[in-house]
């Protein structure tokens, strides 16, 4: 173990230019583009990319349509079957009908939500095996990363049910796409209306009860301070509370008629028809149109391209990107209308995604990290439920996430030594339930290691070979 543990100083630098305009790509740069776009290598991955070319992989990534399912994947999803449902079907099956003849009791209010636990489950499930088996690499990194930007907890209310659903209808058919219809899709999505309270959002008035009920600013604020402009960006609070008006009567539908129950539900008597000021535009009265008035406001707003550039720069090339980078991507931002792959294509083919700097200097959060290793491996895991344990225990499960900013991608929040432990732990185990050896992962880098590190791998020799490589800077990093 001490030689193990000595192994996690080497340090590793890989000189790299940029490689779109070069003849033919050197493995460091194949190895660098695909460690960014997708979870992790997998076998015959960089003999691939070495062959087509980087621009050929590019766009067959960037239109995942191209990319087929391989059959045991698309048996294994088969076989998730809350997967295919929409919200009224799970919403039917997974709570009890309201009924003024018989309350339910706690015991079947429990058995009800022990059953509904399989929907998270089976979302956790089918996200593990599409990250590890489709060949859509880059749909699947950007689904996680939008995810992330418009973050819902699936512990919250009837959430537990719908984030499936939320991530299915309205992330992952716009992550190429332009940016205004993914922010519409996340904001009329009973999901997010939940998770930040937008249902709660109505007219100022007096209920049944006699109770003063009115506007709720929560999914309002995030929309501005998380979704589009950033924190204290070019709005004001008069502007939260002005786009809170403009929310209200925006909601869930709910009532008798189960078939409809858990969709989105513009209702006007809910509805402030007050002529507002928004960012310094007059928003007229007109009820639902008044958000797609909003909406467009917000995703061509010069603080939205900046905002939105810079996650993005970060997440794919260093976690500070250069404020001339973050310019040049919201320029296209703006000139493209907001258009993700534009924009994703040209960080992709910038100087500084390409600069030495950038190259494994991004540390790997625990779901990537474990991914990783499955992809090398060119394995699946045996046991879905020890592997959501295991990024419980790492911090990093899935659609659990309690704050709307969604987990971090950067290395202050995931490196630390209780951390790099709990991988050395993990990754001892897999080793030894799975026999990766280290001679198999150092092929399918292509050697892509320093000389150091290969030469302490090979002096620890069998299981504590292949548990170092695992925790070597050439691997926690990317």
């Amino acid at each position: 173990m001490q030689k193990i543990l000595a192994g996690l100083i080497i340090l590793f630098i890989v000189q790299g230019s940029t490689a779109f305009a070069a003849e033919k790509a050197s493995v460091e740069q194949v190895t660098h583009l695909l460690e960014r776009t997708s979870f992790g290598i997998a076998p015959g991955d960089i003999e691939y990319v070495q062959k087509i070319g980087l621009d050929a992989y590019l766009q067959k990534q960037l239109d995942p349509a191209r990319l087929k399912y391989p059959p045991r994947l698309s048996q294994e999803l088969a076989q998730l079957h809350t997967l295919s449902m929409d919200a009224p079907q799970l919403l039917q099956q997974f709570t009890l009908e309201k009924d003024k003849n018989h309350k339910p009791t706690p015991a079947e209010n429990k058995a009800i939500r022990q059953q509904g636990k399989i929907v998270v489950a089976e979302l956790i499930a089918a996200k593990t095996l599409r990250a590890i088996e489709s060949p859509a690499q880059l749909q699947e990194v950007m689904t996680d990363f939008w995810y992330n930007h418009f973050n819902v907890f699936s512990g919250k209310g009837m959430d537990r049910l719908l984030v499936g659903v939320y991530e299915r209808d309205a992330i992952r058919p716009h992550v190429f796409g332009k940016f205004r219809d993914l922010l519409m899709a996340t904001a009329k999505h009973p999901a997010m209306l939940v998770y930040l309270d937008n249902i709660r959002n109505v007219a100022p008035k007096t209920n049944a009860r006699g109770k003063l009920v009115g506007i709720n600013e929560n999914y309002a604020r995030e929309i501005m301070e998380l979704h589009t402009l950033g924190v204290d960006n070019g709005y004001t609070q008069a502007d939260v509370t002005s786009l809170a008006h403009i929310l209200t009567g925006w909601g869930v539908s709910k009532g008798k008629d189960r078939s409809q129950n858990g969709d989105f539900k513009f209702n006007p008597k809910e509805h402030d028809w007050s002529i507002k000021n928004f960012l310094g535009q007059r928003i007229n009265a007109r009820g639902e149109g008044e958000i797609e008035e909003a909406i467009n406001i917000l995703a061509r707003h010069p603080a939205t391209a900046t905002h939105i550039s810079y996650k993005l720069a970060q997440y794919f090339v260093s976690d500070e990107p250069s404020k001339e980078l973050v310019a040049q991507l919201a320029n296209i931002f703006s000139k493209s209308d907001g258009d993700i792959s534009a924009v994703l294509q040209e960080i992709l083919r910038s100087d500084e995604f390409w600069a030495a700097k950038s190259y494994n200097a991004k540390f790997k959060p625990p779901f990537r990290y474990l991914i990783s290793i499955y992809r090398a491996a060119g394995i699946v895991p045996n046991n879905l439920k020890l592997f959501r344990s295991d990024l419980q225990q790492m911090g990093q499960v899935p659609y659990h996430f309690l704050t709307p900013n969604g987990y971090a991608n950067t290395k202050d929040i995931w490196l630390n030594s209780d951390a790099l432990l709990k991988r050395m732990e993990k990754s001892k185990i897999l080793v030894q339930q799975t026999k990766i050896s280290a001679p198999a992962l150092l092929d399918v880098f292509s050697s892509g290691f320093s000389a150091n590190t290969i030469a302490a791998i090979n002096e620890a020799g069998g299981n504590n070979g292949a548990v170092l490589l695992l925790n070597s800077p050439e691997f926690l990093y990317y």
